[in-house]
């Protein structure tokens, strides 16, 4: 189990953290406040006040943005916690219901394919590279932590 961050959470430390999920990931998926706004079902308002930091976050938007872009996505904002998010396969999110070796095995070969001699940054790999695969990355994450959990139900 991780072990709680013993630095005090402050508002200020809450929205910078919020701030930097908004803008993760309208950058990632190329989304502008309004669109975001839109999967989110919340103003194009809210999501800019989040970014600049200028207001805090509603905590069922916070839901909603796991649900919509998948276990991890608001892991910044738990780190001010020592936590992060677990997919359990269950609810409304994009968890690793499915077939956790599968999600395993796929992000496993996004990561050897991008080590390749051929791949954009040759052996080393990109931040480009990772974000090319980012889903299969945190799917592969979700099922691990799922397995991991379910130690502990028994």
């Amino acid at each position: 189990m991780a072990k709680p961050n013993d630095t005090p959470v402050t508002t200020d430390s809450y929205r910078h953290a919020v701030g930097r999920i908004i803008a993760a990931i309208r950058k990632a998926k190329g989304l502008s406040d309004r669109q975001m706004a839109h999967q989110l079902d919340c103003s194009a308002g809210t999501i800019r006040n989040a970014r600049i930091e200028a207001t805090s976050l509603d905590p069922a938007v916070l839901i909603r943005i796991e649900q919509q872009f998948g276990p991890g996505a608001i892991d910044p904002l738990l780190a001010l916690a020592g936590v992060r998010c677990l997919a359990t396969g269950h609810g409304g999110g994009k968890g690793a219901a499915g077939n956790p070796t599968l999600a395993i095995v796929e992000a496993l070969h996004g990561i050897v394919e991008m080590q390749a001699a051929h791949s954009e940054g040759g052996r080393r790999i990109t931040n480009h590279e990772l974000r090319q695969i980012l889903p299969e990355l945190r799917a592969g994450r979700a099922a691990l932590d799922a397995l991991i959990a379910r130690v502990g139900e028994g």
